[in-house]
């Protein structure tokens, strides 16, 4: 953590940061950290403020060196509006709840009521997972959800279509950045995108005869074929 200093600005200004949280700025995208009220909500440990901060620098760095999928997408965001991201260690508001790792909420970016900020909200288990998970969970809320958002499509899509989309994006910003898929972890999160989010697209490019359908049998799929064949996918959804 400490080589990332190098990269994160701290805000210093009166009105940038104070009591309640502590703020900075990486690669053009600045990251607010709300000091937790408790030491442990429900089933988990929280992390102070200081340190959820240098994390979420680590993973943002993590995705947009290590990934230029990720790092393009970003870009294109930051084009159009700012990108933020919040650790509020009472998220999620179950207290019970240890699986969500990062929120995209899309209600800020509504250029036609003159917001334009793309914001990510992770919790207090999100911001304990590792630096290769949490950047992974980066691109999928940032070069998945909210580039979706970005392009006028997320509020039409079907819930399952949105997140396979995203699920796609993680599997590059994973191949991108060398994580290791022998995990249990990795695995579950694989069979959850061939057999849950993307169980429809999948079962479209077999019911097609594309080419492209062998790519689910791959450790490392051609995610680019696969967003190919995805916007033909959404388009034939009618």
């Amino acid at each position: 953590m400490a080589a990332l200093l190098g990269f994160l600005l701290f805000a210093s200004s009166a009105d940038a940061q104070d009591d309640t949280y502590v703020a900075g700025e990486i690669h053009g995208i600045t990251v607010f950290a709300f000091h937790p009220e408790a030491e442990r909500i429900g089933n988990v440990r929280t992390t102070d403020a200081e340190t959820a901060m240098q994390t979420i620098g680590a993973a943002i760095d993590r995705a947009f060196r290590g990934s230029e999928f990720t790092r393009k997408r970003i870009d294109a965001l930051k084009k159009k509006g700012d990108i933020e991201f919040y650790y509020d260690a009472n998220h999620p508001k179950n207290v019970m709840s240890e699986v969500n790792i990062a929120l995209y909420l899309p209600e800020y970016y509504t250029p036609s009521k003159g917001k334009r900020t793309f914001l990510i909200l992770i919790g207090r288990t999100g911001i304990q997972w590792t630096n290769d998970e949490l950047a992974a969970a980066v691109a999928h809320e940032l070069a998945g959800h909210a580039y979706q958002r970005m392009q006028g499509r997320l509020r039409d899509m079907r819930i399952l279509d949105a997140e396979c989309e995203a699920y796609l994006v993680h599997e590059q910003a994973n191949q991108d950045i060398g994580a290791d898929k022998t995990t249990d972890e990795a695995i579950s999160l694989r069979q959850a995108t061939d057999y849950h989010w993307c169980d429809d697209f999948r079962r479209w490019t077999l019911a097609e005869g594309l080419a492209v359908a062998d790519e689910w049998d791959e450790l490392n799929p051609d995610v680019p074929a696969l967003l190919k064949a995805f916007k033909t996918y959404i388009a034939d959804q009618g």
